[in-house]
């Protein structure tokens, strides 16, 4: 039987329940705080950040593989020219117009090919013909950073695009940085080289080889002093390679007989 109060009071039931206050429930429904700064993030699995400073910030610090930046190095020259190429692109012969005489046509097509050999020239003034070692792994990172700016919210984007950032004595917005370091190009010859993890299995591979061949080479050894330990008790060769199987072996023919038998053998 309930002796809760009941509202309004009746007889002999009354109405409904009246209200009661209950404590709450001893329960620890804390939750762990969302990762906010990026520090469990890395260049092949990196975090969203907040706003551009923040974005730049943990770029501009983000181990680098040492792989990756050899990788960069050696590939330089195929990644600059990359690079500029994908800048200026190919050539293209400007289309005569109506009037124009051969010689007049013949003068603005050299005229306008030697502007765009100028502006190529001008793109190998700009990134260099050597990649600075000491500015390489920072290079990288802005790369990054200027490929990973569609991650923040769009007026942050903007913010990053105007942001300057100096490495290796070159100041200018990531992007201009990256360019200036061939990056667009080092990424497009080696894509995988920035997002995948660096693949030991070769070297995995080469380890377990050679430990294969020096256990095979002691097994070897081993069967052998096995074997001639066998024959000197009387095993025959028969015998002893049946052993050499796991097989039943019997019992020992006999010293002599099977120390010929295990020379013939």
């Amino acid at each position: 039987m309930s002796t809760q109060p009941r509202t309004p009071a009746g007889n002999p039931d009354g109405g409904q329940f009246a209200a009661t206050s209950r404590p709450d429930a001893d329960a620890d429904v804390t939750l762990v705080a969302m990762n906010s700064d990026g520090s469990r993030g890395s260049i092949f699995f990196p975090e969203r950040l907040h706003s551009a400073d923040e974005h730049l910030q943990w770029w501009s610090s983000v181990p680098v593989p040492d792989e990756i930046l050899q990788t960069a190095m050696d590939d330089y020259s195929n990644s600059r020219a990359v690079t500029i190429n994908s800048i200026m692109g190919k050539y293209q012969r400007m289309a005569r117009q109506p009037g124009w005489s051969d010689a007049e046509y013949a003068a603005r097509v050299q005229e306008d090919s030697q502007a765009f050999d100028a502006r190529v020239e001008g793109w190998k003034q700009r990134i260099p013909e050597k990649l600075d070692r000491f500015a390489v792994r920072d290079a990288v990172r802005m790369h990054l950073a200027w490929t990973y700016r569609y991650t923040l919210p769009t007026d942050e984007q903007a913010h990053l695009e105007q942001t300057h950032v100096t490495v290796g004595g070159v100041t200018g917005t990531p992007a201009e940085v990256s360019t200036h370091y061939a990056m667009p190009g080092f990424a497009a010859r080696h894509p995988e080289a920035l997002t995948r993890l660096p693949d030991d299995n070769d070297e995995v591979r080469q380890q377990l080889a050679q430990l294969r061949s020096q256990v095979d080479a002691f097994g070897r050894r081993s069967s052998a002093h096995y074997a001639g330990y066998l024959a000197e008790h009387g095993y025959s060769a028969q015998q002893i390679d049946a052993e050499m199987r796991g097989e039943e072996t019997g019992a020992p023919v006999g010293q002599k007989k099977a120390l010929k038998s295990f020379k013939k053998g």
